[in-house]
């Protein structure tokens, strides 16, 4: 949880207040499974209350691991953004946990489809060899080794 004390920023409604928060990798998880946060999240800018709504601006940096889309070997992506966004604040509440909207942010910024590298072979669709590390590598055409109907009517 990336929770915020609020008590200084309902007290001084309209003043610019420092954010500065660090999350341990560990104890933070991405909503899509084949991300892991990797590196400490840190939070960093300024927040201001008025009427119910904290106003936030901050920049947001840590790195996620994900698998290479094409071969599957992990790929650290480093995450730096910039980002301004409003939550509501609940009546009564003495804190209020941003992370949501940070995962959110975190998630938006990532390639949808990572490349451990940009010539990235892949796999071979026959016998998933890493074509990264084995160039040579060639398989039998899969269409000449499975029987066909033609084979049983005959």
């Amino acid at each position: 949880m990336i929770d915020v004390s609020l008590t200084d920023f309902v007290n001084h409604p309209g003043k610019h207040l420092p954010i500065d928060i660090r999350v341990d990798a560990g104890s933070i998880s991405a909503s899509q499974e084949d991300a892991h946060v990797v590196e400490d999240v840190t939070i960093s800018g300024e927040g201001f209350a008025q009427l119910d709504t904290l106003y936030v601006d901050t920049q947001i940096r840590t790195a996620i691991e994900r698998p290479c889309s094409r071969c599957l070997a992990p790929v650290r992506v480093p995450i730096d953004v910039q980002e301004t966004f409003e939550v509501a604040i609940p009546a009564g509440s003495v804190t209020i946990d941003l992370s949501p909207q940070i995962m959110g942010f975190i998630l938006a910024a990532l390639d949808p489809h990572p490349l451990c590298h940009a010539d990235c072979r892949g796999l071979c669709p026959v016998c998933g060899a890493d074509l990264n590390k084995h160039p040579e590598h060639a398989c039998r055409n899969r269409d000449t080794d499975r029987p066909k109907l033609g084979d049983f009517l005959r």
